[in-house]
């Protein structure tokens, strides 16, 4: 999950809690404040009924049980006893809902869930209703009577239920806002670091210099940003030693194998040594030349890497790659390759030429070791007005798929063995790929195995 989306289900998940407990309180004191209400009704009524019967006694000894009185209208529920606890009043609403009397209940309101008497009142299917009740005592000459009230609770429940409604309906909308908010504060908080993220995937081992803006406010997002420069002071300063040091020892090596060059090719001329000993030599000045090639290609590697400047000049094409396709004929005659070229006259081309007749020695290099006694090469140039496109297609054992890219990178050959034996070392298209990058072209590799391979090179004409 990313961060994003738990800071905005924290802020969410925090702001709920806040509304349901606030929502808790709120229902409570809403569901109180009715009770107080109708427990206070309930009071004056039981005052005004106690009044009534006290201003006249008689009446109580008038009245049968089976009569019955009104308490203003039906809504309350009425029945009054004598000192034995016997009924001798009750309302029309009594012979409806039982609700019996409890003596431990006396001069104070609580609620009862009544059951109907009387199916034919319009209470739909509820078998129970829930009244809030009062039982209060009161003197008529010295005799002790009980008035118990009771009025229903539908009301009541009914707002309570819309008064749930309303706060359910309120937490989902509050959650809904919250979300939308958190998830737009969460935004705004991880921006720099997306910035951050942004820039440090543009970072490669080309663009080491870059740095990451810091802010102007002292944060945390501020220390990041400046222990990752620190980093990256500490990796450019690594890349650059580590450059410097492959040139400076690919530069001291040349020196010592010249002079081992010139031992072995003195002593391969005197013909007194043994048979045997002339084949060491002959062997040993073979690797000696391998390993000479190495180095001179790792100092033109190394060269790239240490110095990324081009010595820019306005030069033709046509005239380098003839000169190349000569200095091959000799080698292209003796392994018997056929070559077919497509190259117009006086193609121009801005960039360092010697970089560039590089990238075309070793494209030929490779296009020669790697074909078949007898193959077959294609050079083709296309000058559309905005770029160069070059084409060298080849015969041979060609690259599996999943090498195709991997045989740009240093030292990386698709068969070791077969390598070898060719003298290949696997920095020929390393070395191709940084000067066309250098020159902000583009080079790429097709091949079908055990049948050709394909190199494409595009230059801008500026």
């Amino acid at each position: 999950m990313k961060i994003r989306h738990k800071i905005t289900l924290w802020i969410v998940g925090t702001g709920i809690l806040t509304s349901l407990a606030f929502s808790l309180v709120v229902f409570l004191e809403m569901r109180e404040q009715p009770l107080q209400i109708l427990d206070s009704q309930l009071n004056l009524t039981c005052d005004a009924v106690a009044k009534e019967v006290s201003k006249n006694p008689d009446f109580l000894e008038a009245q049968k049980f089976n009569r019955t009185i009104i308490v203003q209208g039906s809504r309350y529920w009425l029945k009054i006893y004598d000192p034995i606890l016997q009924p001798i009043y009750q309302s029309e609403l009594s012979r409806i809902v039982d609700i019996p009397l409890l003596s431990n209940k006396r001069n104070r309101a609580y609620t009862f869930d009544a059951h109907l008497l009387n199916n034919d009142v319009n209470h739909g299917e509820k078998e129970e209703i829930a009244f809030r009740v009062l039982v209060v005592e009161f003197q008529v000459e010295n005799n002790t009577y009980l008035i118990q009230l009771a009025s229903s609770m539908e009301k009541i429940d009914e707002e309570i239920s819309e008064l749930l409604r309303a706060l359910g309906f309120g937490l989902a909308l509050s959650a809904a806002i919250l979300f939308c908010i958190g998830y737009f504060m969460a935004g705004q908080i991880l921006k720099p670091i997306s910035a951050i993220n942004s820039l440090i995937l543009k970072i490669n081992e080309k663009t080491l210099s870059q740095r990451i803006p810091l802010g102007k406010s002292r944060d945390e997002i501020f220390e990041l940003s400046t222990h990752l420069n620190n980093m990256l002071d500490r990796l450019e300063f690594s890349f650059a030693q580590q450059k410097q040091y492959l040139a400076d020892a690919s530069h001291e090596l040349k020196s010592p194998i010249a002079m081992l060059r010139l031992f072995f090719e003195d002593a391969a001329q005197h013909s007194d040594l043994p048979e045997v000993w002339q084949n060491k030599l002959v062997g040993l000045q073979r690797n000696l030349l391998r390993l000479d090639r190495l180095v001179k290609t790792l100092l033109a590697l190394s060269a790239l890497e240490v110095n990324e400047s081009l010595n820019v000049e306005n030069f033709c094409l046509t005239e380098l790659i003839l000169s190349v396709l000569e200095d091959f004929a000799p080698l292209l005659q003796k392994t018997n390759i056929h070559l077919e070229t497509d190259i117009p006259q006086n193609i121009y081309l801005q960039g360092d030429k010697d970089k560039i007749r590089r990238v075309f020695i070793n494209i030929f290099d490779n296009a020669i070791k790697y074909n078949f006694n007898g193959g077959e090469i294609r050079f083709n140039i296309y000058d559309d007005g905005k770029s160069v496109k070059l084409s060298l297609y080849n015969t041979g054992p060609g690259i599996p798929y999943a090498d195709r890219e991997k045989v740009f990178e240093a030292f990386y050959r698709v068969e070791k063995s077969r390598s070898t034996h060719y003298g290949g070392a696997g920095l020929g298209l390393s070395i191709v790929k940084k000067i066309v990058n250098l020159h902000r072209g583009v080079v790429s590799i097709e091949s079908e195995l055990g049948e050709w391979t394909r190199v494409d090179i595009t230059f801008p004409l500026t």
